[in-house]
């Protein structure tokens, strides 16, 4: 059964991390079976062949069906490379654009539970028509995504895509990463009111970006910060009541290219996601590291004591000395995007927390 975009409510990017993709594996079944993620392709670390990315997507996410985009940060950085595994190699055939993408579309015939997002960024519009066409003979949902700041004619992207004949298919608004996320405000703004134009609500619109800071210099126990990324979905909804918005944000994660520690050792910080906000513990080796931090965080009046997910058990554990609890800031980010993915799938109905069918031990 092909995947339905008009029945999600939450549209995460995973950029293919460790930390993010142990995120994705620990959530709940039950959690998993709802969620529409966008899994951001790239060549697994040193692996030889592609397909082990895909692999790698299973092994999280299980036989469900999700979107698969390009990576966005990716092909600069493989273009680089002197020297390339057969991987990148074959990762930029996929963006060469000169067979109007062609090589895409032949992807997804190999993995029938990757679903695709059209390549536009060019925006070469006989591409994407192409892509459009093929994904149609092939009954493939799509998504089309507009990167902010990485893309070009985004309004004749919207024409051409909004000239195709059937409704099996979504658009990804993505504001990117920023600190003031609130001022690309109208940047989205604009984008919607013209598919709406086009096709009124007819087309899910998925509003996505990422907020989440670059630097926690200066931040101890309990400092907050706003996720915008929900504001930004509020303001765009009170503006466009006729506009089928669905929300999405990058699951608290930033690009592999901003900011994060310089050059200095990066003190041990915990992280509680919230439906509108994260709350930081930061705490120094000296000063008790993981362990005092989770303490903190436990204690907090955001901590949700009623849900029974694997990141609240991990940081009770830290909190109480487990060996298996948090001892490395990957393994703190992976508790932080999963507790960030199911307060953000569960937004409207957390309180109380849903049941998530899974056990940890006590």
């Amino acid at each position: 059964m092909a995947i339905d975009i008009r029945a999600t409510s939450y549209v995460p990017t995973i950029f293919l991390r460790n930390a993010e993709l142990q995120a994705v594996a620990e959530l709940p079944d039950s959690a998993k079976d709802i969620l529409t993620p966008i899994f951001c392709l790239k060549p697994w670390k040193t692996a030889k062949l592609l397909e082990a990315a895909i692999v790698q997507i299973g092994k999280a996410f299980g036989d469900r069906e999700y979107f698969l985009d390009i990576d966005p940060f990716e092909p600069a950085k493989v273009k680089l490379k002197e020297t390339r595994r057969p991987a990148q190699d074959s990762f930029l055939e996929l963006v060469d654009h000169s067979d109007n993408n062609q090589s895409w579309v032949d992807f997804f015939d190999k993995h029938p539970r990757a679903y695709p997002c059209i390549q536009v960024n060019h925006g070469d519009l006989a591409s994407i028509r192409n892509q459009i066409d093929e994904f149609t003979k092939r009954e493939k949902p799509f998504l089309v995504r507009l990167d902010y700041g990485n893309g070009q004619r985004y309004s004749d992207v919207i024409q051409e895509v909004c000239n195709t004949e059937h409704s099996n298919f979504g658009f990804v608004l993505d504001a990117g990463w920023s600190r003031d996320l609130l001022s690309r405000t109208n940047w989205v703004d604009g984008l919607v009111k013209q598919i709406v134009v086009l096709r009124g609500d007819d087309i899910p619109i998925a509003v996505t970006g990422s907020s989440f800071p670059d630097s926690f210099s200066g931040v101890d126990l309990g400092a907050t910060f706003q996720i915008l990324e929900r504001q930004l979905f509020q303001q765009l909804q009170q503006n466009n009541n006729r506009a089928r918005l669905v929300y999405g944000d990058w699951a608290s994660s930033r690009s592999p290219s901003e900011g994060g520690g310089g050059g200095n050792p990066i003190p041990p910080r915990i992280d509680l996601a919230t439906g509108s906000e994260w709350e930081s513990f930061r705490c120094r080796e000296e000063d008790g590291g993981f362990k005092d931090a989770a303490e903190a965080a436990s204690n907090s009046k955001r901590f949700p004591k009623g849900l029974h997910i694997w990141a609240t058990y991990m940081i009770e554990a830290t909190a109480l000395g487990d060996p298996n609890g948090i001892r490395s800031l990957h393994k703190a980010t992976a508790v932080r995007i999963n507790m960030h993915l199911y307060r953000q799938l569960h937004y409207a109905n957390f309180n109380p927390a849903p049941d998530t069918d899974d056990e940890y031990p006590e």
